[in-house]
């Protein structure tokens, strides 16, 4: 099961956004601390702001990791600023950097990141394939020079949102593959997004490194950046999309948990209760907002 873009919205909204109070950065030097997620999103993109990255680009990128956060996924979440800032600084990531697409063949793209976030590059790959995905009822697109994307879901489950199976692979260290399809009609779609079995891991981490031409860790010709690679299939060039709905949900109510129910049971209660974040984490992401006076 998936965020979605309007759950998202919904759930920020749900608890004001202001910056800690200096009464507030006394305990951080606690083991954990808890702060609503508006809360936590505007210090995210308060921190990249700081940065140097246009609002708008912050304002994604905080919501993305937020997103991690919500669903359990802390590794992936906001901690991730405190690699992103240095990586912005020693112009490993140019924050105000626009993604292109270049089509190399029909059903086929690559996204040249440009340095971008790499959440700023898999979105738009999101985009421009779910457009070649319903003209040749298939598509492929690979990102390169596209940073670390963050959470591989995320882009499977946007995908799924439009009524498309698909898959993500990538050379990342953690999660190296994701897949996604529709569920019944107003539910939300079936993710896996877990850390891979052995020869799963070793097909995506192939397929995610080499297809993007960033190479694999630890090998010759490896690039030290994240590649990943987007594939999607349009269920109606195969199927009714209904009666596949109708069938994939009848399977999921099945299994007993379906892949993506713990994390939405995390969410529910991360949005009724705040998002635990450990109290020397955020007092370095303090460190880099705008409300640091030393």
């Amino acid at each position: 099961m998936e965020w979605s873009a309007s759950e998202a919205a919904a759930d920020l909204a749900k608890s004001p956004a202001p910056l800690f109070t200096a009464e507030e950065r006394g305990g951080m030097d606690n083991p954990e601390q808890v702060l609503p997620a508006g809360e936590l999103h505007a210090l995210a993109a308060d921190v990249l702001e700081v940065a140097g990255t246009p609002p708008g680009h912050a304002a994604i990128v905080a919501g993305s990791l937020v997103r991690s956060n919500l669903l359990g996924h802390d590794a992936l979440g906001v901690r991730r600023l405190l690699r992103y800032v240095p990586q912005i600084h020693a112009g490993e990531i140019d924050p105000e950097a626009r993604p292109k697409a270049e089509t190399i063949r029909p059903g086929a793209v690559v996204v040249h990141g440009r340095r971008a976030f790499g959440q700023l590059a898999a979105g738009f790959a999101v985009r421009e394939l779910s457009l070649l995905t319903v003209d040749h009822g298939s598509g492929v697109a690979a990102i390169r020079d596209g940073n670390d994307v963050g959470r591989l879901g995320e882009y499977v489950g946007a995908l799924a949102d439009t009524g498309l199976v698909a898959f993500a692979f990538g050379n990342s260290e953690r999660t190296p593959l994701a897949w996604a399809l529709p569920r019944a009609t107003g539910r939300q779609p079936l993710v896996f997004d877990e850390a891979a079995v052995p020869g799963a891991e070793i097909f995506a981490t192939l397929v995610g490194g080499l297809l993007s031409g960033h190479g694999l860790r630890g090998f010759p010709g490896y690039d030290g950046d994240s590649g990943t690679v987007l594939m999607a299939v349009d269920i109606a060039a195969f199927l009714d999309p209904g009666t596949f709905r109708e069938q994939a949900e009848s399977f999921c109510e099945s299994l007993s948990p379906a892949p993506g129910e713990p994390e939405e049971l995390i969410r529910r209660r991360r949005v009724a209760e705040g998002v635990p974040i450990p109290g020397p984490e955020l007092a370095r992401l303090w460190a880099l907002s705008s409300g640091w006076n030393g």
